[in-house]
């Protein structure tokens, strides 16, 4: 009788993280005519899933167990499903919290600080605000990337999607998973 290897755990990692991603890429039909409360879902889902193929350097945690702060700034549709989606989670030995910010000058303590399109007009600050303080940016603005965010959701063809700016992660000392950066689109700045 022959004895069948399992599959091989680094294997299946890739290919269980595409397929999670892929599926809550296609879980937003009928997105393209408006923002929806499902396409705020999937993008709370994306989140929460960014968090853990993201490595911060070892100075932006106090303690090995310090919490991931996810933060919201502004009114959006997308702070209630990421409350949710985060509630009770936990990436490697790091809980997830949530807090909703009204200020920038309050995102100190923030690992993932995602900016709305009602602060569209402050972002540029706010970005380079952030910029220091190992802060995973993530919006959804058309130029969120080109001005400095580091991970931009948009739609195409009724999908979530995702665009990277490595530049910007960089600039952040953070590094994102080739895993992740395989599903979306990278953009540099000019000259790199």
């Amino acid at each position: 009788m022959a004895v069948l290897n399992p599959v091989p755990e680094a294997w299946l990692v890739p290919v269980l993280v595409r397929g999670i991603l892929v599926l809550l890429g296609t879980m937003v039909p009928g997105a393209a005519q408006g923002q929806t409360a499902d396409e705020y879902q999937v993008k709370a889902a994306y989140m929460y899933n960014l968090a853990k193929f993201v490595d911060w350097p070892s100075d932006a945690f106090e303690s090995p167990s310090q919490p991931i702060a996810f933060c919201v700034l502004g009114q959006t549709p997308l702070s209630r499903p990421l409350e949710d989606a985060l509630a009770g989670k936990v990436v490697g030995q790091r809980p997830l919290v949530f807090h909703q910010l009204s200020d920038s000058n309050q995102a100190g303590g923030c690992r993932v600080l995602f900016i709305g399109l009602a602060d569209k007009i402050r972002l540029r600050q706010t970005l380079d605000q952030v910029k220091s303080l190992h802060v995973l940016t993530v919006g959804e603005a058309a130029d969120f990337t080109g001005e400095g965010g580091i991970v931009r959701f948009f739609l195409d063809e009724g999908r979530v999607r995702l665009e990277f700016n490595l530049d910007a992660a960089d600039d952040a000392k953070l590094r994102v998973s080739s895993k992740l950066l395989s599903l979306g689109k990278i953009v540099r700045r000019v000259g790199r």
